[in-house]
């Protein structure tokens, strides 16, 4: 990695040259490519969303969001009523997120799409006449830059310059990036621009204590992400101005957060030429995408190795780096028996038990029943993680996380397979058929399933997002 060091106060921040590039963007400035893979996160987070009315906790945010109330501005997702822009996108960005079925730019531990859609559609709405290329631009403007402060800091997932990660790029820079995404639909000048980014940093939240303990405010945490950015873009509309230093500065975010090293031209280097979006990941499993490489791989073992789940004597996970340990396997006793469903979304034992005996891991498999199902149960006593030190490499981020599983069979043999790239990742990449497959089980498992004309209806619009004239008409069909 290239570092770099603070810079010094005359120095220019490195906000400034993103915040330029994003607020000059157009549509037409996007390779076709990288367009038509943005429609389908958008489909994809749609999905999740409408799955996400049926999650544990949302129906209670969504709730509390209409006990406040407010001006009628944006819609909630599957409900219909209409609050203020920054209500909805808490409702909407929560629910998006609550079954991990969104997705993620996994070298830079970071949730894109979920931080920027769900809060573009609530500013569109709100608006009124905002193109679906407007919309398009705005949110690949929303998730570029804040996909490239992912990748800056130097961060060791594995080694001995590896710590313990209790912040959350997520949500530290999901903030940035969707109150970006907003100001850009808003209109607003690049000084304001910059006065919304500043405004974001200075609610900056976004720690990893909610995973640890497997509760709902996991959830929350997207919504409330979404939220203080939209409200930071709207103070910066009204004339609250932001500090502009947010990154370089003093107490900035790379400086004084993850400094004092990270790579600048991994952050301002090729704009418009070097496309983060388009190494974005769509998860296939709503669980941790760290867990994806593990469960992959346990599938193509048992599927090649013509196993039925009664013919497997010992699965071992070759666990890669410190970080897949900490956040996903240890304790393995709980681990092998999550206690809810938010905590079996983190799971690695549970997780992959559930791959070899059902063949696959659904959202019916982290329901309650789910996590209490006898087989799956049975089949996680038999999963056996190991620390690699021969994958725990010592350098940067081994990321997306590769996994090598053992299957030992009752009669003997020994099934390996190794998966660096499970199906979703860009050098995987799912078909739009496969994209659709994954929305049109997400949406049967709303709380008010749609019936088969509005999901065909919903699909076609996002196909066609740019030729959509008004982001309202997307936004009536998702109530």
């Amino acid at each position: 990695m290239a570092t770099t060091q603070a810079p010094a106060a005359t120095k220019v921040d490195a906000i400034v040259p993103l915040v330029n590039f994003a607020h000059g963007l157009r549509y037409a400035d996007v390779p076709p490519a990288v367009v038509d893979t943005m429609k389908q996160h958008v489909l994809d987070v749609i999905g999740a969303g409408l799955a996400g009315t049926a999650a544990d906790g949302i129906s209670a945010l969504v709730g509390l969001v209409k006990d406040w109330g407010g001006k009628p501005e944006a819609s909630i997702i599957g409900d219909g009523t209409k609050v203020p822009v920054p209500l909805a996108a808490l409702a909407n960005a929560a629910m998006s997120r609550a079954l991990e079925l969104d997705d993620v730019h996994e070298k830079g531990l970071y949730h894109p799409t979920v931080a920027a859609a769900p809060l573009a559609l609530a500013v569109a709405e709100a608006k009124g006449g905002v193109s679906g290329k407007d919309f398009l631009a705005a949110i690949i403007a929303g998730e570029e830059i804040p996909c490239r402060m992912g990748l800056s800091p130097e961060y060791h997932v594995a080694g001995a310059k590896h710590k313990p990660r209790g912040w959350s790029f997520t949500y530290q820079c999901g903030i940035m990036g969707g109150a970006l995404g907003a100001g850009k639909l808003l209109g607003l000048s690049e000084a304001q621009l910059l006065d919304a980014m500043g405004n974001a940093y200075t609610a900056l939240a976004g720690n990893q204590q909610a995973v640890q303990e497997g509760v709902l405010a996991i959830r929350a945490q997207q919504g409330l992400c979404a939220q203080t950015a939209a409200q930071s873009a709207y103070l910066a509309q009204r004339g609250i101005n932001g500090p502009h230093q947010v990154l370089e500065g003093m107490f900035g975010w790379l400086t004084y957060w993850h400094g004092p090293t990270y790579d600048r031209d991994v952050l301002v280097g090729e704009l418009g030429t070097r496309w983060e979006v388009a190494n974005i990941s769509i998860k296939p499993y709503p669980v941790c995408k760290i867990t994806h490489a593990s469960i992959y791989a346990t599938l193509q073992a048992m599927s090649e190795g013509h196993l039925r789940p009664d013919d497997v004597e010992k699965i071992t996970v070759h666990v890669n780096s410190r970080e897949s340990w900490d956040e996903v396997v240890q304790p393995v006793p709980q681990r092998r028996a999550p206690r809810g469903s938010v905590e079996a979304q983190f799971c690695l034992p549970f997780v992959v038990a559930v791959a070899a005996a059902k063949g696959n891991v659904t959202l019916s498999d982290i329901t309650p029943k789910g996590i209490n199902d006898p087989a799956s149960l049975a089949m996680a006593q038999r999963v056996h993680p190991v620390m690699d030190p021969d994958q725990d490499v010592s350098q940067g981020r081994i990321l997306p996380m590769p996994a090598t599983v053992d299957i030992l069979a009752k009669d003997g043999r020994t099934v390996t397979r190794r998966c660096d790239y499970a199906i979703g990742h860009p050098r995987n990449p799912m078909s739009w058929a496969q994209v659709e497959e994954k929305f049109a089980g997400c949406a049967a498992w709303a709380a008010k399933p749609a019936d088969a004309a509005r999901l065909r209806e919903i699909v076609q619009m996002v196909r066609d997002l740019d030729k959509v004239r008004d982001m309202r008409e997307l936004a009536r069909l998702l109530v």
